[in-house]
């Protein structure tokens, strides 16, 4: 997505998800860090971005599963006070683990006010229509 540039990239869960033919498939889970501007991401998708703390999620209707696998990254990586300097593998260096192009993954995004970067998919898409999930990469 042009405009976002996620940093520390690590593995962090794989889900299911189930297609409308109900076909099962895995997805791998990203967490990262991304402190930019939600609105101004180059998006094609029909998917609305925008910031979300923890507490918001009980008012939002997410994806099977997403509440749970947030509340669990937020457990176990309470957000921190201040970023050190230099975080992040450097810009022409892919994070360990990770493999380019890889349809299927997903991002889990928090900046440092430990808020998680959402998207809101189109009433009209045809997986989960106005349902809010992480921001995919494909």
């Amino acid at each position: 997505m042009p405009g976002l540039e996620p940093s520390d990239l690590v593995p962090f869960a794989v889900e299911e998800a189930t297609s409308v033919d109900g076909l099962t498939v895995p997805i791998s889970v990203y967490a990262g860090r991304w402190s930019g501007d939600a609105g101004a991401v180059d998006l094609r998708e029909g998917v609305l971005l925008t910031w979300c703390t923890v507490d918001t999620l009980d008012w939002l209707r997410l994806s099977p599963g997403l509440g749970d696998l947030i509340r669990r990254h937020a457990a176990e990586h309470p957000a921190a006070k201040e970023l050190p300097d230099g975080t992040g593998p450097p810009a022409d260096e892919a994070p360990p683990g990770t493999e380019p192009h890889i349809v299927g993954v997903h991002l889990h995004l928090q900046d440092d006010q430990g808020r998680i970067l959402l998207g809101l998919r189109h009433p009209d898409s045809t997986h989960a229509p106005d349902t809010w999930h992480f921001p995919a990469v494909h």
